[in-house]
C-alpha cells in the first residue's frame, strides 16, 4: 500500500463532520455532469448541500450528479445509507425531526428509535446480495461499488436491529455500557469551541455559544439550549454503538453537530432586522441549523421522488467501504484494463483485493459507473495519509478538463504559514510541475475563501491544542490557458536537475530519519513531538510519486535514476537512510520504474548459477524479488498489546538481519488470520483465512513484504523481525518496554513455522507479465512532442526559474522575414502565454505556469528556421497580470478557473441598517491585504495590479455596506482618469457561507455607445448624478484591464441564464470582448435577466433594467499559507476602524475621505507628508488620518 502500516490502538469514530458543508459543484460549468469522488466522505452534509444548491433558483439545466462515496469506516457509510433511504421514502418531510435525531443525537426518543429500527429491518431484507439490492426500491439511485461493501453494511444494520431483540438483561447491560462510554469519551478540556469556525467571518461572536453547546451536547447527548435531557429521550442511538473501534460508543471527543452548518446565517443581521450578533442566543443558532438541514433534506427528497426507478437516475450515490488510496488505484486500473478484478487491497489489515461490481463497472454496462472524475474531494485525509500520497493516486483519475478540481483539506498545523510547503515536501511550484496539479490560489495569489475564523481561533488556542483548517482547490497544470488543448502537455527537464529535485523530495519525505533535524526541532519548537507524531511515507510512497512523474516528464530516465541512486548512496543527511536502500530498489523494480544493475534478471541468473543458499534449496529458478511471510503467534503478541495501544499510531516495519547486514523494509502488509501452506520451493503458496475478530481472536499476526533476492543471498544465517519504527514519540513511550530498536518479534529465516519465502504474495492468483506491467506502469512515459516546454530549476534544484520552448517557423511569410534578418519580438498574450512575432505574423505559445515576456531571451536559428525562447517564471508575490481572472471556453460553455460559482438567490442577504451590527465587516474585508501588502505605499497605483483591485473592492464594500462615514452611494463608477467604463449598482450584501465570505449582489452596466442605453441613462441621470449618489472609483490603466476581466468572471459566476447561440463571446472568439473603455467587454446574453430585483431595490432606475447584468463580486483574500496576514487581525478587531476609501486615494482629483471630486486644478489639499493623498477639507483630512497614517510614507522630494 502507498501508506505505511500503522498499529491502531485506541481508535475514534467520526460519524459527524467537523467543518461546514460545501457545494461540491461550485467549480463546474452549469451544464456539466458532475462525476464526484468523495474520499473519506464522512457524514452526508456535502452531498445534501450540493443537491440543495443545485436545486434552488432557476437553473440553466438539470445537472446530473453522480457521487462515489468512500470511507474506511463502514459505520459512516451505513449511517449515510439509512439517511438517504429515509429521504427517498414517503413522509420524509414529516420525519425530518426524527431524521435529525438519528443523524446527530446520542440518545433518541421512541419515535426516532422506532423509525431507525424499522428502516434497518427493511434494509436487511433488501440486502441479501447485490442483485437483490440493485433491483430493490433504492437500487436505482443508491449503489454499492463492491459486494463486500453491501455485506459489511448489512452486518451493521443487523447489529442495530439486534439491540432491540436481545434479552432484558442484555439490553440493560448495553444501555449501561453505552452511557459509561459516552461519559468517558467527553473531552477533558475546559472548553471546546472549534464549532465556532462554522460562523466564518462572524466567528468572534460564535465561540462562546459553540463552547456552551458543546458542554450541553456532551452532557445531554442531544442538540439543545437546555442543559437537561428530557426523560423520554432515553434510547441509545445504535448507529453510534458499532464502529472500527469495536462494539462500543467511541465518538471522537471533539464532535459537535453545529460544526456541520453555516452559523453565519444565525449571527448576521437578517434583512429587516438591526439585531447585533452579540444578542444571538444558542436557541437561535440551533434553530438555524435545523432549518438548514430541513431545507437540504427536502431538496434531496424532491429529487429522489421526481425520478422513476425504471429510468437512469440523474442523482446517484455509490458506496465503497475501504481504503481511499486503494480505491483510486483500483479505479485507475479498471479504467485502463476494463477489468473489475483489481490487485489492490480493500484496506489496511485486510487480505482481500477490490473487486468492483461488474453490473456497474463492467464493459457491457449500458450506463457505466465513472472511473474518472471532474470533482475529487479528499476531506481532511491529508492529515491521515499525506498530501503527496493523495496527489499521486488522484492525478491519474482526474478528468482532463479546465473545470476538473481536486479539493484537499487539512486541520493540522499550528498556524497557516507552516502547512502547505512542509506537507508537500518541497516548493509548491516545483511539486506542481512534477505531479501536474497546482493549487489555483497559489498561481492567482488570492482566494475567494476567507479563513479569518481560523486566525481568530488561533488567538483562542489553549496549551498545545492547535488546529488550522485550510481548504484548497487544485487544478491541472496550465488549464487556465485558453490555448492549451492538451492538459497532459509534455514538460522536459535535464536529468541532473530532475535527479536533484527527486533527491530533495526524498530528503523531505523521510526527514524523520534525519537525526540532526530532529535535534534542531526539539530545541526550537515548543511542541516538537507533533512534527514526527505520524509518518505518512515509506519507500513505496516515494516510488509511486516517481511513477507519476515518469509518465509526465521528458528526460533521459536511466541517467536521472542513476544520478539519484548515487545521491542516495552518498547521502549523510539521513543517518539511517541506507537501511532502507534495498527496500527502495525493490519497490523501484516492482512498480516498473527502474532496475538497479544487481536486481536485473541477468544478475539473478548468474548468482543462481554460482551459489544456491539454504532458503532457495528447492527452487528451480530465482525471481528478481521474493515475498517473505512472517507469522507471529498471538501468545507472543498479546503481552505487547497494552504497550502498543498507548503509543498512539506507531508505524510497523520489518527487517532482514545477518551477522554483518541489516536491511529495513517498511512496505509491509499485515492481517490477523490462519495460514495454509501448499507446495514447496518456488511452487510454495500461502493462503490466509482472515480472522474477523482480529486482535481479539487466537489467530497469528501474518506479515508479508517483498525483498530483492540478493538480500537473502549475502549471508548464510539470517533472521526476519517485526518492529516499531523509532521516532521521538515511539522511543519515548516504548523503549523501556520493548528495548532499543523497539523489536516486537524475530525468527530465523529457516524457521518454517514462522517464516515462508514465496514467489508470489499470499492469496495470489498467477498473473500474466502483461497484466502485471499494466498494473504497475498504467501509462507509457512521455515522449517529446512538436513543442515541448523545458523547465530549468535553480542550483539547489528546489525552485523553477525559467521555461524554454522551441518555436519552429513553418509559415512562409515568417520564414521570409527570418531569412531577411528580421528580429523576432515576444509579447505577453496572457499570464500563461506569449506571442512570437515576425513581421506581421505571430505564433502563440502556452506555458504551464505564469511567465514574464518582458524578460524573454531569444536564440535564433535562421538557417534551421526555429526560435528558442527562454522565459523566467512570474510567481513572485505581487507580480500578477491584468488577466488574473481567466474565463475559458469549454465546449459550448464557459469555465471559471479561479473564482467559484455562486447561486446568489440561495445566499442569505443581511441587513446593513445597524452599523454596530457590522463590526465584523471591516476586519473581514481587510483580510484581503497581507501584512506585506499593507506596508506598500499607496499612491496613484501600488505597483501591484492585484493590490490595486483589492483596494477598490475594499473601498466599494466599505461605502456600500454603510460602515464608512458617509451614506452609501446609489452607483459606483469605475473610471480611468475621468472616463467611466462601467457602473456598478449593489442591491444586497449576501453571505457566501460555503466560503465564509460576504459577496456583493451587484448589477453592472458597461459603457457602450448603444443609443438605447444612452437614452435610458439620460432618463435616470438626475438620480444617479445627484449629490453623493455616484461614488467614483478611480484607477490606472492596468487596474482597468483587470476589472474588465473581473467583470466578465463576476457575471459568469452567478449566471442563471444560458449563453445564446449568437453570444458575442462565441461570435467574436474573444473573452473579454474588448478592452476599449467605450465598449462593453461583457456579452449581452444576461442583460436584463432577473432585473426585477434591481428594480425593486432602485425603482427610480427602472429604465436601466434591460441594460444591467447581474454580477457576484467577492473579496480577494490574501493567502495565509504563502505570507503573513495575522497582523490585520489585531488592528482591525481592536480598532474596528472604517476602511479608507482606498481607490479614492489613487485618484488625484478625488478626496480620499469622502470621495468628493475637486472642482478644478489645485482645488484639493495634498497630504503635507506623502504629497499623494488629497482632501477637500481639513476636516476630511483629520477624519482619514487614523487609517491613512499606516500607509503614509514621506515623499522623497
Amino acid at each position: 500500500m502507498a501508506h505505511p502500516v500503522l498499529w491502531r490502538g485506541k481508535q475514534f469514530f467520526y460519524p459527524i463532520g467537523n467543518t461546514p458543508a460545501v457545494c461540491l459543484t461550485q467549480d463546474l460549468c452549469p451544464t456539466e455532469k458532475a462525476d464526484i469522488l468523495l474520499l473519506g466522505c464522512g457524514d452526508p452534509r456535502h452531498i445534501l448541500y450540493t443537491v440543495y444548491t443545485n436545486s434552488t433558483g432557476s437553473q440553466v439545466a438539470s445537472r446530473q450528479l453522480d457521487f462515489t462515496c468512500c470511507d474506511l469506516e463502514s459505520a459512516v457509510i451505513g449511517r449515510n445509507t439509512i439517511l438517504f433511504t429515509l429521504l427517498a421514502d414517503d413522509g420524509a418531510e414529516q420525519n425530518a425531526p426524527q431524521i435529525w435525531n438519528i443523524l446527530f443525537h446520542f440518545y433518541l426518543d421512541k419515535a426516532s428509535h422506532d423509525l431507525l429500527i424499522s428502516q434497518c429491518r427493511k434494509l436487511v431484507e433488501l440486502s441479501s446480495d447485490l442483485d437483490s439490492w440493485n433491483n430493490g426500491p433504492y437500487g436505482h439511485f443508491l449503489r454499492m461499488c463492491t459486494g463486500v461493501t453491501l455485506v459489511e453494511l448489512r452486518r451493521l444494520w443487523q447489529l442495530y436491529v439486534k439491540t432491540t431483540t436481545c434479552s432484558p438483561s442484555e439490553a440493560k447491560a448495553f444501555q449501561s455500557a453505552y452511557a459509561a462510554d459516552v461519559k468517558a469519551s467527553r473531552a477533558k478540556f475546559k472548553s471546546v469551541y472549534t464549532a465556532g469556525r462554522a460562523a466564518g467571518p462572524l466567528s468572534m461572536y460564535a465561540l462562546k455559544i459553540a463552547g456552551d453547546h458543546y458542554n450541553i451536547y456532551w452532557e445531554t447527548g442531544i442538540c439543545s439550549a437546555v442543559p437537561k435531557r428530557p426523560s423520554e429521550v432515553s434510547y441509545p442511538n445504535a448507529t453510534l454503538a458499532y464502529s472500527m473501534a469495536g462494539d462500543k460508543f467511541a465518538v471522537h471527543y471533539g464532535t459537535d453537530p453545529l460544526a456541520c452548518f453555516h452559523l453565519a446565517e444565525a449571527f448576521a443581521p437578517a434583512v429587516g432586522s438591526a439585531r447585533h450578533p452579540e444578542k444571538v442566543t444558542l436557541k437561535d443558532v440551533i434553530s438555524v441549523c435545523k432549518t438548514q438541514f430541513s431545507l437540504w433534506c427536502t431538496s434531496v427528497s424532491k429529487v429522489l421522488r421526481s425520478q422513476g426507478s425504471s429510468s437512469p437516475s440523474p442523482f446517484i450515490i455509490r458506496c465503497f467501504v475501504g481504503d481511499a488510496l486503494s480505491l483510486c488505484q483500483a479505479l485507475d486500473y479498471s479504467h485502463i484494463t476494463k477489468s473489475t478484478s483489481t490487485l489492490f487491497p480493500l484496506a489496511p489489515w485486510k487480505t482481500a483485493c477490490i473487486i468492483l461490481d461488474p453490473s456497474a463497472y463492467g464493459t457491457g454496462t449500458q450506463s457505466p459507473a465513472p472511473t474518472m472524475f471532474n470533482v475529487i474531494d479528499t476531506s481532511n485525509l491529508l492529515d491521515h495519509v499525506g498530501v503527496l500520497n493523495i496527489l499521486a493516486v488522484t492525478f491519474p483519475i482526474l478528468q482532463r478538463t479546465p473545470c476538473a478540481t481536486l479539493y484537499t483539506e487539512g486541520l493540522s498545523g499550528s498556524s497557516p504559514g507552516d502547512t502547505l510547503p512542509r506537507q508537500l515536501c518541497g516548493d509548491i511550484a516545483t511539486i506542481g510541475l512534477l505531479l501536474g496539479l497546482i493549487p489555483v490560489s497559489f498561481v492567482s495569489q488570492f482566494t475567494n475563501r476567507s479563513n479569518m475564523h481560523e486566525l481568530i481561533l488561533q488567538t483562542k488556542k489553549e496549551g498545545n491544542r492547535t488546529q488550522n483548517h485550510e481548504r484548497l482547490a487544485w487544478k491541472l497544470l496550465g488549464c487556465a490557458e485558453k490555448l492549451l488543448t492538451d492538459l497532459d502537455c509534455t514538460i522536459g527537464i535535464a536529468p541532473e536537475q530532475l535527479a536533484g529535485a527527486f533527491f530533495n523530495i526524498y530528503l523531505n519525505m523521510f526527514a524523520h530519519e534525519n537525526a540532526a533535524q530532529k535535534l534542531s526541532i526539539v530545541k526550537q519548537s515548543p511542541n516538537p513531538i507533533t512534527f514526527f507524531a505520524v509518518i505518512h511515507y515509506h519507500r513505496r510512497s516515494f516510488v509511486e510519486i516517481l511513477g507519476v512523474i515518469k509518465r509526465r516528464m521528458v528526460t533521459d530516465w536511466d541517467s536521472t535514476m542513476n544520478m539519484l541512486q548515487d545521491k542516495i548512496k552518498n547521502d549523510k543527511t539521513l543517518q539511517i537512510g541506507m537501511n532502507y536502500y534495498q527496500d527502495l530498489c525493490c519497490q523501484l523494480h516492482l512498480l516498473g520504474i527502474f532496475d538497479v544493475d544487481w536486481v536485473s534478471l541477468q544478475m539473478v541468473q548468474e548468482v543462481h548459477r554460482v551459489k544456491r543458499p539454504f532458503v532457495f534449496r528447492d527452487w528451480k529458478t530465482l525471481p528478481q524479488t521474493v515475498c517473505v511471510v512472517l507469522c507471529i503467534p498471538q501468545a507472543r503478541l498479546q503481552p505487547l498489546l497494552p504497550v502498543l495501544d498507548k503509543a498512539g499510531t506507531p508505524v510497523l516495519q520489518c527487517d532482514v538481519r545477518g551477522g554483518t547486514t541489516s536491511n529495513a523494509f517498511s512496505c509491509i502488509n499485515t492481517v490477523f488470520g490462519n495460514v495454509k501452506i501448499n507446495g514447496k520451493g518456488d511452487r510454495k503458496t500461502v493462503a490466509i483465512e482472515e480472522d474477523t475478530t482480529r486482535r481479539y481472536g487466537t489467530s497469528p499476526l501474518v506479515v508479508w513484504f517483498w525483498v530483492p533476492f540478493v538480500v537473502l543471498m549475502n549471508e548464510r544465517h539470517l533472521s526476519v523481525g517485526l518492529s516499531v519504527l523509532p521516532t521521538p514519540v515511539t522511543c519515548m513511550s516504548l523503549t523501556m518496554k520493548l528495548g532499543v530498536g523497539l523489536p516486537l518479534f524475530r525468527a530465523d529465516m529457516g524457521d518454517e513455522q514462522c517464516v515462508h519465502i514465496l514467489r508470489q504474495r499470499p492469496n495470489a492468483v498467477p498473473e500474466s507479465p502483461e497484466k502485471k506491467s499494466m498494473q504497475i506502469s498504467g501509462r507509457s512515459m512521455k515522449s517529446p512532442g512538436p513543442v515541448t516546454t523545458f523547465v530549468t530549476l535553480d542550483k539547489e534544484c528546489k525552485k523553477p526559474l525559467s521555461f524554454t520552448t522551441r518555436v519552429d517557423i513553418i509559415e512562409p511569410d515568417m520564414k521570409a522575414s527570418m531569412t531577411s534578418g528580421a528580429t523576432p519580438t515576444v509579447d505577453q498574450v496572457s499570464m500563461h502565454s506569449i506571442a512570437v512575432a515576425l513581421g506581421d505574423k505571430s505564433l502563440q505559445c502556452p506555458f504551464p505556469l505564469p511567465i514574464d515576456a518582458k524578460k524573454a531571451r531569444l536564440r535564433i536559428a535562421r538557417k534551421s528556421f526555429y526560435i528558442e525562447v527562454i522565459l523566467p517564471l512570474k510567481l513572485a508575490l505581487g507580480e500578477t497580470d491584468a488577466d488574473m481572472f481567466p474565463v475559458i471556453p469549454k465546449g459550448g460553455d464557459l469555465a471559471l478557473w479561479n473564482m467559484h460559482r455562486v447561486n446568489l438567490d440561495q445566499c442569505m442577504p443581511f441587513s446593513t441598517a445597524n452599523k454596530k451590527a457590522l463590526d465584523w465587516v471591516n476586519p473581514h474585508v481587510s483580510f484581503m491585504m497581507s501584512d506585506r501588502e499593507r506596508r506598500i505605499p499607496h499612491g496613484l497605483t501600488t505597483g501591484s495590479t492585484l493590490l490595486d483591485v483589492k483596494y477598490t473592492i475594499h473601498s466599494m464594500f466599505g461605502h456600500a455596506s454603510g460602515i464608512a462615514p458617509e451614506k452609501p452611494a446609489l452607483c459606483y463608477a469605475l473610471q480611468e482618469g475621468r472616463h467611466v467604463f462601467a457602473m456598478l449598482f449593489i442591491t444586497d450584501f449576501r453571505l457566501d457561507v460555503g466560503s465564509h465570505a460576504m459577496v456583493a449582489d451587484a448589477w453592472v452596466m458597461p459603457s457602450s455607445p448603444s443609443s438605447a442605453k444612452v437614452k435610458a441613462f439620460n432618463k435616470v441621470s438626475g438620480h444617479v448624478m445627484a449629490g453623493s449618489n455616484m461614488k467614483q472609483l478611480g484607477m490606472g490603466v492596468e487596474e482597468r484591464k483587470a476589472w474588465v476581466h473581473l467583470l466578465v468572471a463576476a457575471t459568469e459566476r452567478c449566471r442563471t441564464w444560458e449563453h445564446k447561440t449568437n453570444c458575442e463571446y462565441r461570435v467574436q472568439g474573444a473573452i473579454p470582448l474588448t478592452f476599449d473603455p467605450e465598449e462593453s467587454p461583457i456579452c449581452s446574453c444576461g442583460a436584463g435577466v432577473g432585473a426585477e430585483a434591481f428594480v425593486k431595490k432602485y425603482p427610480m432606475l427602472r429604465p436601466l433594467a434591460p441594460h444591467v447584468t447581474r454580477a457576484a463580486i467577492s473579496p480577494l483574500f490574501a493567502l495565509s499559507y504563502l505570507e503573513k496576514v495575522d497582523g490585520i487581525l489585531q488592528d482591525a478587531i481592536t480598532t474596528k476602524t472604517s476602511p479608507t476609501p482606498a481607490s479614492a486615494v489613487a485618484v488625484h482629483h478625488v478626496c480620499a475621505a469622502c470621495g468628493k471630486e475637486g472642482s478644478g486644478s489645485g482645488s484639493l489639499l495634498s497630504c503635507s507628508r506623502c504629497k499623494v493623498v488629497r482632501y477637500c477639507s481639513a476636516e476630511c483630512q483629520r477624519d482619514d488620518w487614523k487609517g491613512h497614517k499606516k500607509r503614509c510614507v514621506a515623499s522623497s522630494s
